[in-house]
């Protein structure tokens, strides 16, 4: 893939994304600069919000699609830990070391417009972002379920008729309760499902605009050769895209024909090429590297069906 495929606004972000801290893998940024460059060739209209900004890795992206009339919000609380107890844990573990200066100096390196934030729980989102004045959400905040459920019935009420959402880390060992929201939003909600890639669910409220939306993603993934594995499904009445990251390299096979008393023998010999690769493959360092995240995985204390919680017994050894 060249980089004209990618849309002149995000070009240079691409050359230098890997200096931005963040689990925003390549394939997701490209599927985002797909979407974001498709409702602008539509005239879809609106801000962008991002919950759960980090270093600000995909609100940058957001940043480089938004028209000088549109903002870039973004909702997160940065250093200040606040919440119920599972929630500061969960921020506590999950994000030691985030602040908003360290984000706002990432962003203003690609964007010249500094994005509205909004330094609060996600909670607060409504009464800080005119409804139905969105065209794109990307939620990444907490993980915890019931914040979940808040957070795309929330993102519901602020986005537009044409609005996409995206919900991340949607299938993940430490995010159940992101999964088991999203599909009962899917299944009770009215939420369509557009795309799932490896991290990340897409989808929409309006069967329209999911129905274009995977198309415009289907016909740009056909332009990717056998370098991404892709296919649809039918998911609650729904046709969904479903997209695998490359491999972190191409191969290679050399076939050669052996001559033996019984006949010709066919060798196949594939071998890994790294040098050779989709350029949103991942890197063999980064894949190594999220496999050794310890994110938050709960409570360490049992809870009883009362809600009373048990400390765990101590070791017979």
């Amino acid at each position: 893939m060249m980089l004209e495929n990618i849309s002149p606004c995000a070009q240079k972000y691409w050359r230098e994304r890997k200096s931005v801290v963040g689990a925003f893998w390549d394939i997701d940024f490209l599927l985002f600069d797909r979407i974001l460059t498709g409702q602008f060739e539509s005239g879809v209209q609106g801000d962008l919000l991002e919950i759960g900004a980090l270093y600000g890795k995909s609100a940058i992206l957001l940043g480089c699609h938004a028209r000088p009339e549109e903002k870039v919000i973004v909702c997160d609380v940065f250093d200040n830990v606040e919440g119920d107890d599972e929630n500061v844990a969960e921020n506590t573990q999950s994000y030691r070391g985030l602040n908003r200066g360290r984000f706002e100096d990432n962003y203003k390196r690609w964007v010249d417009r500094p994005p509205v934030v909004i330094a609060e729980l996600s909670q607060h989102i409504v009464n800080r972002v005119e409804p139905r004045s969105l065209r794109f959400a990307h939620v990444d905040g907490s993980h915890l379920y019931n914040v979940v459920r808040m957070d795309i019935a929330n993102t519901r009420s602020i986005l537009n008729d044409s609005g996409v959402v995206v919900m991340d880390d949607f299938r993940a060992l430490h995010t159940p309760g992101v999964a088991a929201a999203v599909w009962d939003a899917v299944s009770n909600e009215g939420l369509i499902p557009i795309c799932i890639s490896e991290q990340k669910f897409y989808g929409s409220w309006n069967s329209e605009i999911a129905r274009v939306t995977s198309l415009n993603l289907m016909q740009w993934v056909a332009t990717q050769g056998d370098a991404i594995n892709y296919g649809m499904q039918d998911v609650a009445g729904a046709s969904v895209l479903l997209i695998q990251s490359p491999a972190p390299w191409k191969k290679y096979k050399l076939v050669m024909d052996l001559p033996t008393p019984w006949g010709t023998v066919k060798i196949v010999i594939v071998i890994p090429a790294p040098w050779r690769k989709h350029p949103a493959a991942p890197r063999l360092r980064d894949v190594f590297n999220q496999a050794w995240v310890r994110p938050y995985l709960g409570s360490r204390q049992a809870k009883a069906q009362s809600g009373i919680d048990h400390p765990m017994p101590d070791s017979a050894c």
